[in-house]
């Protein structure tokens, strides 16, 4: 009995896309935020280098995820899961934003409410976000 209620209070994809529309509306790379931040620096190798950051910074957040998810530490989990949804989205990367809001949420409560199911496709979202990135640039280079 304990285990179905405990099993009900995790967190998996299905929930993540019932109870998030945010979401599930947002694409993996908003290209008009990607592309304003690159207006607004208006140097290309600036840019070239801010992207390298946050790729950097968001494989070192997913693995402090991945770390606090495996100790239980939710309050490591909630700073990680908010660094990442900050960053994410200041870069355009709002379906990675939106499921570390996600994640987030689900650790206030001072427990990890998510299955290991959706911490991987966390890490998904952050792969389909590199691609989507790699293909804009590639595309401005060809300009």
């Amino acid at each position: 009995m304990v285990e179905t209620i405990t099993n009900r209070a995790i967190a998996n994809i299905s929930d993540l896309e019932n109870n998030c529309p945010e979401y599930v509306k947002a694409p993996i790379l908003d290209i008009n935020i990607f592309q304003g931040l690159r207006e607004s620096i208006d140097d290309d190798s600036l840019f070239s280098d801010l992207v390298t950051v946050y790729l950097g910074s968001a494989e070192s957040l997913i693995d402090a995820i991945q770390v606090a998810f495996s100790d239980q530490n939710a309050p490591a989990f909630s700073r990680a899961s908010h660094t990442l949804k900050s960053t994410s989205a200041s870069i355009g990367a709002m379906k990675l934003s939106e499921i570390s809001r996600y994640f987030e949420k689900k650790s206030n409560i001072g427990l990890i409410a998510i299955s290991p199911e959706l911490l991987n496709h966390l890490i998904s979202e952050y792969d389909l976000a590199i691609t989507e990135i790699q293909v804009f640039v590639l595309k401005c280079m060809a300009e």
